[in-house]
């Protein structure tokens, strides 16, 4: 199979599994904002909002284990340092977590944040490792697994402990810990079966540590918001506005499609200016994806609110508007990301812009939260998103020496290219069957 149909036969598997996880995630959304209420979404989300902090620099891990596998050949030498240095970031992690929780007048969330802390690292490593060996499926579809083992705990919590917020975040720690177990078993197992290679604790743990302050970064600027409205709100208005960033994030899973079954090959490829030009026609898809999914969900947001959540959460649309403009700029970012981080391996870039990103959302959500609430957070999340992505596609046009429009301006051979490998696969699905 040519490389082009190979990637939009991972594209297509992996966009099929990722909208069905968006749709599962929907009904966990749906779920707890009909049982719970504002206020009582609200309680839920304190725990994940720590959580959420202590745990943002663990997805170092993934780039590091793909970096190394793909790189550097490391072989399962790379799981061994992984999981040590997963180790040392969840040691980390526990104060982060235990400072956000009473900072945001909730000390009893850090027992909950600490509890699940160790299995986004794990999944992190998880992850990075499936991109190293090239089977992106893989992580899709273990990704739709868990968020089907997170609807099913919450649904027999809800009927034996009760219909409370203390319920629901038992039931996301048990099904977040069960699933990293999981997911590590499989890993020690499967990795026995490559080479031995070389690759030092130490060197591993720098790499990772350098990646994952570029993603803590980048949480200030995804979660920033949420953090200040957690901390300057009611409890029911961060309820409302951590399912408006739910909501609007959920698009992310089609657009980030592209980085994902991309990155082996952007990462792998020996030519940097085809890989760069591979990133570039990733970032024109997602620009397709992108409009048709936030313009169709801005249109229909005050029906899809009031029947989905109910009319408590109405007060919510305006703030969920402007994060879908937000949304749309930031999924201009992975592919671009991909080739800074995996290909050219200096994390720094994604790092420094994001610092730009999340020093505009924090600056701007400060000024206005108290004052506009809801609208004021989203529009600093938003600013913030539209200033950083422009600058990442100003630093990539000047690196991979790519101009503008071949960036941003979808060509008739991208609409075309999904019909042309929709027929391919059917031509091999007729041929196997």
């Amino acid at each position: 199979m040519s490389l082009r149909n190979k990637l939009f036969a991972d594209g297509i598997y992996t966009f099929v599994f990722r909208i069905g996880n968006m749709a599962v995630a929907a009904l966990l959304s749906i779920l707890t904002a009909r049982v719970l209420g504002p206020h009582g979404r609200g309680l839920y989300a304190l725990p994940l909002v720590a959580f959420a902090v202590a745990s943002a620099g663990y997805a170092g891990l993934n780039n590091a284990t793909s970096y190394f596998m793909l790189r550097e050949a490391a072989g399962r030498s790379v799981i061994r340092a992984a999981l040590l240095a997963a180790a040392a970031f969840v040691v980390v992690g526990i104060p982060v977590a235990v400072f956000v929780a009473y900072t945001t007048h909730a000390p009893w969330a850090a027992v909950a944040a600490i509890a699940a802390l160790p299995s986004p690292a794990i999944l992190a490593i998880f992850y990075g490792y499936q991109i190293g060996i090239d089977r992106v499926r893989m992580n899709t579809t273990y990704a739709l697994a868990g968020t089907l083992v997170t609807l099913a705990c919450m649904l027999v919590a809800f009927a034996t402990i009760g219909r409370t917020a203390a319920a629901a975040v038992t039931a996301w720690v048990i099904a977040s810990d069960i699933f990293a177990a999981g997911a590590l078993v499989w890993l020690v197992r499967h990795s026995r079966q490559l080479p031995a290679g070389e690759i030092s604790t130490t060197r591993f743990l720098a790499y990772a540590a350098r990646v994952g302050a570029v993603f803590l970064i980048s949480l200030l600027n995804y979660r920033a918001d949420v953090y200040i409205v957690a901390a300057f709100t009611s409890t029911a208005e961060l309820g409302m506005y951590t399912l408006a960033v739910t909501a609007a994030e959920m698009l992310l899973a089609a657009t980030q499609v592209t980085a994902v079954v991309s990155s082996p090959k952007i990462g792998g490829m020996e030519s940097s200016q085809g890989a760069a030009e591979l990133a570039a026609r990733c970032v024109r898809h997602n620009v397709l994806i992108a409009l048709a999914t936030c313009g169709l969900l801005s249109v229909l947001a005050p029906i899809a609110i009031r029947i989905l959540y109910g009319t408590a959460f109405l007060p919510m649309i305006p703030a969920f508007r402007l994060l879908l403009l937000g949304v749309f700029a930031l999924s201009l970012g992975s592919p671009m990301s991909t080739y800074f981080t995996i290909r050219l391996g200096k994390p720094q870039i994604p790092m420094l812009l994001a610092g730009l990103s999340a020093g505009i959302c924090i600056a701007v959500a400060l000024a206005l939260v108290r004052r506009y609430g809801l609208v004021g957070a989203a529009l600093g999340s938003t600013l913030g998103y539209v200033i950083g992505q422009g600058a990442a596609i100003i630093v990539f046009m000047r690196i991979a020496r790519i101009g503008f429009a071949r960036i941003l301006i979808p060509r008739w051979s991208d609409v075309t290219a999904y019909a042309y490998a929709s027929n391919a696969l059917l031509r091999r699905w007729r041929r196997a069957t």
